[in-house]
């Protein structure tokens, strides 16, 4: 659907309350003669249903009474018949009467907008722009209030602007919203709208520039997102390593901070700012393979006795995640003979162990619903921690309820596992450790087995420009500093890209060309074109050929490859367009590097040849034979019928971590935690783990490569 199709679309759904005993936006404030008032009623619902009956009705009056009150309204309802019936240039031209022939009426506000709505889904700004300029938001309903609102956001010329607008539209939706929004559908309508402004306020602030951000945080004063602007300057700074550039952003930060997630993340900005520069020769050394470490170390749980707590999200919006990392919790305490495990009642979160039940190896678990919300969250964490013969707690997942967790947990002093991969939740908390696998696990194992098993030195990385995109790029350029590798290529795309043949050309050199490098290389590729006839290995010699030839003056011509491998972490959907770009640009020759994201069978399919030799990381991988992940898969199956994936193998290891606590007589909290603390190289059915001090797990996810149509493990 065209944008034009879509602002006529919109006229015609918009519904005009056409009552006369009432007043407010949109009605004429004058006092109408009855004779006027009957002869407008009359011609509005006429005898016949038929259209453009109350059309040339209402075109009788407008004639008879062109100076009435009314006339506007009669005006913009023949606007709207126009539209109706197909008729849109007759639409534009009664909307315009309205401005020229009754300029201040009440009903011009309704015209501009449905004007500019017109013209901006022609892509005409300016015009568009004029026409919502003069708009008093005030007179307008709440519904078209919050509809100039977000044209306006649409026609914002600078990211300032934008931010400007957007949050003026947060706000009418936040106050007015609830007004005609009041059914269930209605209210979830009302949420979906502004998680939709959130996401875009969250973009917006990532993408502008410093500059832009300081201008934002003066318009802004104390308003939200200020505090989130606040803490985007502040760790930029820190990120770029200017300490002293981030002290100021990072006390307004801390100022404006809103919830518990801000105020964590200001406390780790505050605590990085204290570390000063990372020591990189302090860094940790590698854990060794799971397959090495499965055949020296087996995990004991035999003669674990004892309670935990289970907090997880068996309902709301991540209950799916809930439900996996419970089963595995349950395969973990032997709750379950083989194959009588009940996944349907898992899934709906309806399970529970009632206290007195036993299992095998005399382990009970107390298990409650956080239905994906922090104060519940909190609420549960506090029921289970006064409970005394609970010595631990798993969970939750996701970071507003692990950190609303942990911060309950550590007030209550009772040791919290959580399964988040947020690594700031540990943060100035004694009893709260976290075991999940993070990115900054996936990546570092990529670059090491880079540097270690591919002997690379120079580094790629192409990205796309959405919040994981640019997290991974940054945890990918410290690994490589922090090993000694050089970052020699970089470049960015947007999430919407389907064609990323120019992104490409400008990471291997094709963006600034002189006129003899252009000749050069349109010679060359009418040589690699002619290749395409040959028999496959003249052609093969025919490109080679082709490619070593040099610039004007001996100097190479793009596409300049100086990087030996590049990682991309993004969706397969995405790597299977971008890897056939890279050849089809003369990228060869260098490895490819993946996040778990890659993990997809049609990835394989359909682009086997082009990502041949890839590396990628994941945090489990259910084909693997080694001998701890393939008990545990074999055991979830017979169990529950379906094949686990990494929430159910984190949420098992979780649980055999605490029950190895307990085989080993460690019955009190205290003691539990300290055992957890020094757990090291420990072989989980998601990989290799050891505990750090600060209560963070450092994991090793597993490297698989890709070979032909299949992922093959490489330890």
């Amino acid at each position: 659907m065209s944008a034009q199709t879509r602002a006529v679309a919109r006229l015609v759904a918009v519904v005009i309350a056409w009552s006369m005993a009432c007043s407010g936006p949109g009605l004429s404030p004058e006092p109408v003669p009855n004779e006027q008032r009957v002869a407008f009623e009359t011609a509005l619902h006429p005898p016949s249903t038929n259209k453009a009956s109350a059309g040339a009705g209402l075109e009788a009056f407008l004639s008879t009474y062109p100076a009435s009150p009314m006339a506007d309204d009669a005006a913009l309802r023949l606007a709207e018949l126009a539209f109706e019936s197909g008729r849109p240039e007759d639409g534009v031209r009664w909307l315009g009467t309205i401005l020229t022939q009754y300029p201040g009426s009440d009903r011009e506000p309704t015209a501009r907008l449905r004007l500019a709505e017109l013209e901006y889904g022609r892509d005409r700004r300016v015009a568009a722009r004029g026409l919502l300029a003069p708009v008093d938001f005030r007179r307008l309903s709440d519904q078209d209030a919050r509809a100039a609102m977000r044209l306006r956001v649409s026609l914002s010329q600078t990211p300032v602007e934008r931010m400007e607008n957007l949050t003026k539209l947060q706000a009418s939706l936040r106050e007015t919203g609830k007004r005609d929004l009041t059914t269930a559908g209605g209210q979830g309508s009302l949420e979906t709208q502004l998680r939709g402004i959130d996401q875009e306020i969250e973009d917006l602030i990532e993408s502008a520039a410093p500059a832009e951000l300081e201008s934002m945080l003066e318009k802004l004063g104390r308003r939200p997102p200020a505090g989130a602007i606040a803490i985007e300057l502040a760790g930029r700074a820190i990120e770029d390593g200017d300490f002293a550039q981030a002290e100021e952003p990072l006390a307004r930060a801390k100022r404006l901070a809103r919830g518990t997630e801000q105020r964590a993340t200001v406390k780790a900005l505050e605590s990085r700012l204290a570390e000063g520069p990372v020591n990189v020769a302090g860094a940790a050394a590698p854990l060794a393979p799971l397959r090495e470490l499965s055949e020296s170390t087996r995990l004991d749980t035999r003669g674990a006795q004892g309670t935990l707590g289970v907090v997880l999200p068996l309902s709301g919006d991540f209950a799916e995640f809930g439900e996996a990392s419970l089963r595995g919790i349950l395969l973990a305490a032997q709750v379950f003979e083989a194959g009588e495990g009940d996944p349907a009642g898992v899934a709906s979160g309806e399970i529970r162990l009632e206290e007195d039940r036993r299992d095998r190896a005399n382990i009970r678990l107390v298990v409650r619903d956080s239905a994906s919300d922090p104060s519940k969250t909190a609420e549960a964490v506090r029921e289970l921690a006064r409970l005394d013969d609970v010595v631990a707690i798993i969970g939750p997942i996701f970071s507003d309820e692990a950190l609303a967790a942990a911060e309950v947990a550590e007030s209550e002093g009772v040791p919290l596992v959580t399964l988040s991969n947020r690594e700031d939740v540990t943060q100035g908390r004694t009893f709260v450790m976290r075991t999940r696998t993070t990115p900054a696990d996936e990546v570092n194992v990529l670059v090491n087995h880079a540097i270690d098993e591919l002997s690379a030195t120079r580094f790629g990385v192409l990205y796309p420009k959405t919040r994981y995109g640019r997290g991974m790029r940054k945890l990918y350029w410290d690994a490589v500093v922090a090993r000694g590798g050089k970052l020699v290529a970089m470049a960015s795309y947007s999430p919407e890209e389907t064609d990323f043949s120019n992104v490409i050309k400008e990471m291997v050199g094709f963006r600034f060309l002189t006129s003899g490098e252009r000749h050069a290389i349109a010679a060359r590729d009418r040589a690699v074109e002619t290749a395409r006839s040959l028999p496959p290995a003249q052609a093969a010699t025919a490109r080679r050929v082709a490619f070593e030839t040099t610039g004007p003056g001996g100097e190479p011509l793009p596409p300049i490859v100086d990087f030996d491998v590049l990682f991309v972490p993004d969706s397969a959907e995405a790597v299977a367009m971008i890897a056939p770009g890279l050849a089809l640009q003369g990228v060869r020759g260098v490895r490819l590097l993946g996040s778990s994201d890659w993990l997809d069978a049609d990835l394989l399919k359909s682009s086997d040849r082009h990502v041949a030799g890839a590396v990628i990381s994941t945090p489990f991988f259910a084909a693997s034979d080694v001998g701890v992940v393939r008990e545990f898969v074999d055991a979830y199956q017979r169990t529950f019928g379906a094949e686990p994936d990494a929430y159910a193998a984190q949420g098992y290891d979780a649980a055999s971590l605490l029950m190895q606590q307990l085989a080993a007589k460690h019955r009190d909290r205290a003691s539990v935690r300290e055992g957890l603390l020094a757990v090291r190289a420990y072989p989980g059915a998601s990989g290799s783990l050891t505990m750090l001090p600060d209560g963070n797990a450092r994991r090793r996810p597993f490297l698989l490569e890709v070979s032909g149509q299949r992922f093959v493990p490489l330890d």
